[in-house]
């Protein structure tokens, strides 16, 4: 249940990309995108309440041992910490951008390529992760997550999908003793 619940989280953490871009983000965003980031974050921490409730394993062997929860559900309140910065800080920028007299336009920065790509390669990533060696999988999923959120320059895309991967599969399998295919 442990190594299920943690590779929920790769999923989620690797299907978190791209809150903004361009000059919307510099210059104090727009309400609509602000609004979403707003939503997104409630979502993020909504979720890690859902985690860290699912994360309640115990044991009996060693008392003083913090056992299989103690990493989701670390995991989950970090997430919850910084949905609940992110939610702070998107209110500010919103309320200060309408405070200043910068009320920016409403005009909709949803792209409905981003939000139906980005759902497919999640649920083609689910239904590949336990056929397909996690750094196949993951490398893959990346490198199209990333495309599809715009980057281009290729050294960028493999240097990150590559690293990032290389990092987790250590962590997972090495360090914290997940095993990942």
């Amino acid at each position: 249940m442990t190594s299920k619940l943690c590779k929920g989280l790769i999923i989620i953490s690797a299907s978190v990309t791209r809150l903004g871009s361009g000059d919307e983000t510099q210059a104090g965003g727009s309400g609509v995108q602000t609004t979403a980031e707003i939503l997104i974050s409630a979502g993020m921490a909504l979720l890690a309440v859902v985690f860290y409730a699912l994360g309640n394993f115990t044991q009996t062997v060693n008392p003083d041992d913090p056992g299989p929860g103690f990493y989701p559900r670390t995991l989950s309140a970090l997430l919850f910490i910084v949905a609940l910065v992110q939610i702070v800080l998107s209110w500010q920028k919103k309320r200060g951008s309408h405070k200043n007299g910068k009320v920016a336009e409403e005009k909709s920065n949803f792209s409905y390529r981003v939000f139906i790509g980005t759902m497919l390669l999640s649920v083609l990533y689910g239904f590949v992760f336990d056929k397909v060696s996690y750094l196949v999988t993951t490398t893959c999923f990346l490198l199209a997550m990333m495309l599809l959120g715009g980057v281009r320059k290729w050294h960028v895309l493999l240097c990150v999908a590559i690293s990032y991967s290389a990092a987790t599969y250590y962590l997972f399998g090495h360090v914290l003793m997940v095993p990942l295919k």
